[in-house]
């Protein structure tokens, strides 16, 4: 049984996915009192399905307004800390996750306990082999990331850990030392780009990442984002440039404006060809608010 792991789990109005997430969870080992699920004030029954199936034993934290994503882990992050948790793993409700996933994860902290950050390979739900996520890398002398594996499929003789710069929210575990040195998610950003601005901290202060390759989960990729397409655009856009304007040094920084300028332009081009004009408000108004505005709460 892995006692040496907590599971934090944000949910809002994804009853079904979130129970199967913790069904996945069980069957891959976890203890159902190291599963804690954080309710963003969910309006379609999440709660009570969730008590029904796996009764009081399910740690579960309402919240009585939708904190997203970031401050939402923060609540679990907490949670998982106070019960003195050696690892958190955080992961998307929208996931399900292989039968051996902990085993896998608790084999690669041993036997490499250089890296404070592990990843799983995340795959696409519907295109099960194909991958969608495995870390992004620096571009040198940038703060521009790239992801060289996104869909493909896994190639013969990977290694058992990659390392990486950046690795997804969507499921990232982490060393309670970690948040004891660099504090928790940033909530102004409340979802998008949380992740990325938390493994920039944790490299500035010597935590070193990577993607075990041999642990696997499957994603539903943007379903809550698709709720609200204006706001994940914004958002999207926002966060980003906001880590370019907080992170950038000295060329950098001209650098940066000028790239996130160019692909904010492609992008509203894109959704003007693509009839989607209803996002290039608040595509613009993110990119602005990124490099502009002084209060991003």
């Amino acid at each position: 049984m892995a006692t040496w792991l907590y599971i934090v789990i944000v949910n809002w109005n994804l009853k079904e996915d979130t129970l199967a997430c913790v069904d996945s969870l069980i069957i891959a080992g976890a203890q159902v009192d190291h599963i804690i699920v954080v309710d963003n004030a969910s309006s379609d029954g999440s709660v009570e399905a969730l008590r029904q199936r796996f009764s009081a034993t399910l740690p579960i934290i309402e919240s009585n307004e939708n904190l997203g994503y970031a401050s939402g882990n923060n609540l679990g992050i907490q949670f998982a800390l106070d019960q003195q948790a050696e690892w958190v793993l955080l992961l998307n409700n929208d996931t399900v996750v292989a039968p051996d996933l902990i085993h896998k994860l608790e084999t690669t902290t041993l036997n490499y306990p250089e890296y404070s950050i592990v990843a799983p390979i995340i795959y696409y739900f519907d295109h099960p082999e194909t991958i969608w996520y495995l870390g992004d890398h620096l571009v040198p002398g940038t703060l521009i990331t790239m992801n060289k594996y996104r869909g493909k499929q896994e190639p013969q003789g990977f290694p058992a850990v990659i390392p990486v710069d950046f690795v997804s929210g969507c499921g990232m575990m982490i060393n309670r030392k970690v948040f004891e040195d660099v504090g928790y998610f940033d909530s102004s950003l409340f979802m998008y780009g949380e992740e990325v601005d938390f493994c920039w901290r944790a490299q500035l202060a010597g935590s070193r990442l990577a993607c075990a390759t041999r642990a696997k989960i499957w994603h539903r990729v943007s379903i809550s984002a698709n709720k609200d397409r204006k706001k994940s655009r914004y958002l999207r856009i926002r966060n980003q440039v906001r880590f370019y304007r907080k992170y950038s040094q000295g060329y950098q920084l001209p650098l940066m404006f000028i790239f996130s300028l160019s692909r904010s332009l492609g992008l509203m081009l894109q959704d003007i060809i693509q009839h989607q004009t209803q996002l290039v408000k608040p595509l613009a108004r993110g990119w602005l608010d990124g490099w502009f505005a002084r209060n991003y709460n």
